[in-house]
Parts: C-alpha cells; sequence; structure tokens
C-alpha cells in the first residue's frame, strides 16, 4: 500500500475494505492510526488515491484470503479492516513498531541497508515524478497540503530531469539548427522604440 499506493504507513494500517472502489480503481484515505487509536490522515484532510492495476488485484485476492480464513476460523466472511494483527485483542491493526522492525529484517534479509516503510512512500514518488508524471498529481496522490511540500521533499531526486527537450521547449524546431536567440536584443529595441 505504501509502495505502489503513496501512503503514509498509519494510513496503510488503517486501510477498511469499504474505503476501496475496485471498479474505480481508487482509495479513499479516510484515516491513520497509531498506538490504538485511529485519526484524520495527517493535515485533518481525507483524499481520494489512483490505485495502480496491480495493487488492485492483489487487494482483491488479499480480501478473498482474509474472507476465507474468517469462514475457517468460524468469524465469518465479513472484512473491515485489512491489517488487522491477529496478536491484538480486538480488531487493532498491526502496530507501526511492528511494521518497523519487519521492515529491519527484511532490509537486513536482503543485505541492504536498514530501511524504514516512510522510504516506499518516498520511493512511490520519486518514481511517479522520474515517470514525468504532474507534481501537482504527485502532491494529490501523497495528500501533501501542498505542491511546494511536495517539490521541497522530491525535487532534487531527479537530477538532470529538467534538461531533456530544453532546447526544444525554448527554440521549437530551430533546435536542430542550433540557433541562439537574440529575444534580449528585440525586447531592448522593443523597448527603446516605444
Amino acid at each position: 500500500m505504501m509502495a505502489y499506493g503513496g501512503l503514509r504507513l498509519g494510513e496503510a494500517l488503517s486501510v477498511r475494505l469499504r474505503n476501496i472502489d475496485f471498479n474505480r480503481m481508487t482509495l479513499h484515505v479516510a484515516e491513520s492510526y497509531k498506538t490504538h487509536r485511529f485519526k484524520k490522515p495527517k493535515f485533518g484532510k481525507t483524499r481520494l488515491a489512483d490505485l495502480p492495476d496491480y495493487l488492485v488485484q492483489k487487494l482483491s485476492a488479499y480480501v478473498k484470503h482474509l474472507q476465507k480464513e474468517g469462514l475457517r476460523s468460524g468469524q465469518g466472511s465479513q472484512v473491515d479492516r485489512l491489517f488487522v494483527d491477529p496478536l491484538e485483542n480486538g480488531s487493532w491493526p498491526y502496530s507501526q513498531r511492528k511494521m518497523q522492525g519487519l521492515m529491519r529484517k527484511v532490509s537486513k534479509q536482503a543485505g541492504l541497508e536498514r530501511r524504514h516503510p516512510h522510504d516506499l512512500r518516498h520511493t512511490y514518488a520519486t518514481i511517479l515524478l522520474m515517470a514525468h508524471q504532474s507534481p501537482g498529481y504527485v502532491q494529490k496522490q501523497l495528500g501533501h497540503s501542498s505542491i511546494s511540500i511536495t517539490m521541497d521533499i522530491y525535487c532534487h531526486w531527479i537530477p538532470g530531469e529538467g534538461r531533456k527537450g530544453l532546447e526544444n521547449a525554448l527554440l521549437g524546431n530551430r533546435s536542430a539548427q542550433k540557433v541562439v536567440p537574440n529575444w534580449h536584443i528585440l525586447a531592448y529595441k522593443q523597448k527603446r522604440s516605444q
């Protein structure tokens, strides 16, 4: 959910089945979870996030698995929260601390530097921006309160991305001719003639 949906850890842990629209491939990010407490997402705003087809398919299969497990254990096929910790009393999601520990363990087993769950969200945003998705769209997906937050955090992760197409953007079809425009001269002449 964090790597393919751009969610914060607390947002991912609090996902409810009713918040996923499998047909429209969206998730209504309505709450966040931390230490046996549910609250609104960061900045107090809910949002609608697009989900990639791959994630929607995985979530659909996971929900069917949860329904089968519920029937097998005699609890019924009703599914509410997707990431309930079976070791907790009640229907509490996994704790953020457990998820952080799991990420540390997986990173170590994979021979990687220590990674944190939030790194998955950073990876998601960076991949979108490197694929030339609109920064405004990335802001919406992440739930940032302003586009400047998105760009302040992620812009430097894309070195040299602005160079691609620079000449074409400034010179149009003349870029192949290596023409140097004299805009400063034209502007100066227009100013003097006024």
